[in-house]
């Protein structure tokens, strides 16, 4: 019988959040800040080592990645894309990786029990690719394996995630599950308000 795989995480919260007009990781759901949600959530999805990629101007940020139990690591440049930052957390994670779990700080309202199902998956089937999709639509996190890791540390992707994702279509594993906030990004102020203060006020 295989071992199952061990599984990390990379929440990427570097971004520059300029539509929503102030720092994304510090935005509250509930009692938690996004950061805080996403790193508590991937924690009790099973992910055994979890990195926030912060931005260096993010003072507030970086105080809670460190006061939450996650590695932190630092993205000082505003003009990278998000594919550096995934790099970034790549390589800060233990040599003894077997599959990370890539998911931006402005999706939080993934349920546990969705995380724990996807990272159960990954643990269990051990996939080079692996996406949630939910009625058909393919959301977050992204699982990559061990194998993947030259092509996202040293190739080009133009379109960052979403062309290594095309370039490796044929190994994609589906994960289906129930959950549409696997699909829902808070990437401006009506965003907020729609999915989160209407419904967690």
């Amino acid at each position: 019988m295989t071992n199952p795989a061990r599984v990390d995480a990379v929440i990427l919260a570097a971004g520059r959040s300029t539509r929503m007009g102030q720092p994304k990781p510090l935005l509250e759901v509930g009692s938690e800040t996004f950061l805080e949600r996403t790193i508590r959530m991937l924690m009790f999805a099973g992910c055994r080592h979890i990195v926030a990629v912060v931005a260096a101007e993010d003072a507030w940020t970086l105080g809670l990645a460190q006061a939450t139990g996650a590695t932190f690591v630092v993205n000082g440049d505003g003009e990278s894309q998000q594919i550096d930052s995934v790099r970034a957390g790549i390589r800060a994670l233990p040599d003894d990786w077997d599959a990370v779990a890539i998911l931006p700080v402005d999706i939080p309202l993934i349920a546990d029990a969705t995380a724990r199902t996807i990272i159960d998956f990954a643990r269990r089937e051990r996939p080079s690719l692996a996406l949630p999709f939910h009625n058909g639509v393919a959301g977050h996190p992204v699982v990559i394996g061990r194998e993947l890791e030259a092509d996202v540390l040293e190739k080009t992707w133009e379109e960052g995630l979403r062309s290594l994702i095309m370039a490796h279509a044929r190994d994609l594993r589906e994960v289906r599950v129930v959950d549409p906030a696997i699909l829902i990004d808070i990437d401006s102020k009506e965003d907020y308000w729609r999915y989160v203060q209407e419904k967690h006020r």
